[in-house]
């Protein structure tokens, strides 16, 4: 497998799927921006492209420099674990329902297995000792990337609340 070819799609998907989701939110602006959950929704899907956008951008570029890819990868998952954990605790009802709220969990996990992976790439061996750890990185950046989609489009149908 080749991991510059894998991130750099990664990339070019994620920073796309960012500024489609952009253009989205212009679209529901007054409703999203006027209605607190909804605001937090846009921001949960805005994270899930974001991040893993910033993580692929570290592994092309820092790639062979184990150390800094690693550190972005920390850093990055721990920004986002930090900022899902604080929309699943901000006690605010969710836009989108059980989907959107399991999104969330599951994302926890995902950043929370991707900064242990980062920082202890050896545990990557107890996984799957075939796959280098930023391979394994890649596969869980994949289903972050998935959430992120599966979050957006459920967003898009939740019902309007003022309806």
């Amino acid at each position: 497998m080749n991991t510059d070819a894998f991130y750099q799609t990664v990339a070019g998907l994620c920073f796309t799927l960012l500024g489609l989701w952009w253009a989205v939110v212009q679209f529901r602006h007054d409703e999203w921006m006027s209605d607190l959950p909804h605001r937090r929704v846009a921001y949960s899907v805005h994270l899930s492209f974001l991040v893993p956008g910033i993580m692929s951008l570290g592994a092309l570029t820092m790639g062979d420099i184990k150390l800094i890819w690693r550190l972005v990868f920390i850093s990055a998952a721990v920004f986002g674990l930090a900022a899902m954990l604080f929309l699943i605790t901000s006690g605010m009802p969710t836009i989108g329902g059980r989907l959107v709220s399991l999104g969330r969990w599951l994302s926890v996990l995902l950043y929370a297995l991707i900064a242990i992976i980062a920082a202890a790439p050896n545990l990557s061996l107890l996984f799957a000792p075939e796959l280098k750890p930023l391979q394994i990185e890649g596969l869980l950046l994949t289903l972050l990337v998935f959430l992120g989609a599966s979050l957006a489009w459920s967003a898009l149908m939740a019902p309007e609340r003022n309806a």
